[in-house]
């Protein structure tokens, strides 16, 4: 009898133990920049750091040390469960996601702070409902700081100065910006950016400040057209892979999403800023140039834009949502009110 009641003992402890260790629930997070970067150093990991502490160790998140593949691969990613988490910006998949670039307009916020939570807010009132994330759980969505345009030997106190220029841009409406101020779009990887400033393949680029100091562009040009509001912004996402979120415990979603949703756009957003100014520092350091348009230069640069928001409130609309609402709401979120 001994024997049988010290053998149920021992069944019991491996079944509690194998319970403990199904209990965990561990997610594999992708990632394709470098540690260094904000988003990464600034953004990411400590928010896996707090979803590991409010699940208190039920859920813990990995992240990936090598890229699964190049970034526009990284949302389908998730669809498909090659990762559990993925991070990216929205318009490396140009004509995937229409809604979301109500968040990239020109002249919205002066900090990415302010157009991130505000963003957030107006995703999950008026964007969700477009269902361009199928397939995944919206983390969260924000923007980088206010994108501007950097150029060397290009005269940026009138709109004709940069008319013509060979300017290395991004996608979406960064795009449409650049052919509104009759710039000639260079295609290339970010990673491509000094080599072609400094071999004069290109005369400038559309860059926020921080990825101007993170990719040393300030050292191969001499002034910024600086716009309040900026020029364009860019718009990312943190999705997990549906089937996977809808795996979890009610009570472990909830924790995650108490420190995802509007608290990882907030904290999104005070990592840009305080990587912006860096870039800014270093510019200064660099005596580059800030040009920044006031009066008649600011009202024929808006006017010369007007059609991107127009046209952008148009392709939004096909889409089932009420764009002119979540554009005046987006604006309204950002002044605080």
């Amino acid at each position: 009898m001994k024997k049988v009641l010290a053998g149920l003992a021992i069944a019991a402890g491996l079944i509690a133990s194998t319970g403990v260790a199904s209990a965990q629930t561990t997610l594999r997070v992708a990632n394709w920049l470098p540690p260094s970067h904000p988003l990464v150093s600034d953004i990411i990991k400590p928010w896996i750091e707090d979803v590991n502490k409010v699940t208190e160790g039920r859920v813990v998140l990995e992240l990936l040390k090598a890229p699964l593949g190049p970034p526009p691969a990284h949302f389908d990613f998730a669809v498909n469960g090659v990762a559990d988490i993925t991070y990216g910006v929205h318009n490396y998949t140009p004509g995937r996601f229409v809604a979301t670039s109500i968040a990239e307009l020109p002249f919205l916020s002066n900090t990415s702070e302010a157009l991130s939570v505000a963003y957030w807010n107006v995703h999950e009132k008026y964007l969700a409902g477009a269902n361009e994330h199928k397939g995944t759980h919206v983390l969260s969505v924000f923007t980088h700081g206010p994108g501007q345009l950097w150029t060397k030997g290009r005269d940026l106190t009138s709109l004709d100065g940069i008319a013509g220029s060979k300017i290395r841009i991004g996608g979406g409406i960064a795009q449409d910006v650049a052919t509104a101020l009759d710039l000639v779009p260079v295609q290339a990887p970010v990673t491509k950016a000094y080599e072609l400033l400094s071999g004069g393949v290109a005369d400038g680029i559309q860059f926020p400040a921080e990825s101007v100091a993170f990719f040393n562009i300030q050292n191969v040009v001499d002034s910024g057209l600086v716009v309040d509001g900026g020029l364009y912004n860019v718009s990312f996402f943190v999705v997990m892979n549906g089937a996977k979120w809808d795996s979890l415990s009610d009570a472990d979603k909830e924790a995650i999403m108490s420190v995802s949703g509007e608290s990882l756009a907030l904290r999104a957003g005070k990592a840009w800023d305080a990587a912006d100014q860096r870039g800014y520092d270093a510019m200064k350091e660099k005596g580059i140039t800030f040009v920044r348009p006031e009066g008649a230069a600011a009202d024929a640069l808006k006017a010369k834009l007007a059609g991107v928001e127009a046209d952008a409130v148009e392709r939004i609309s096909e889409k089932g949502v009420d764009a002119a609402a979540a554009l005046a709401a987006l604006k309204a979120g950002v002044a605080g009110e």
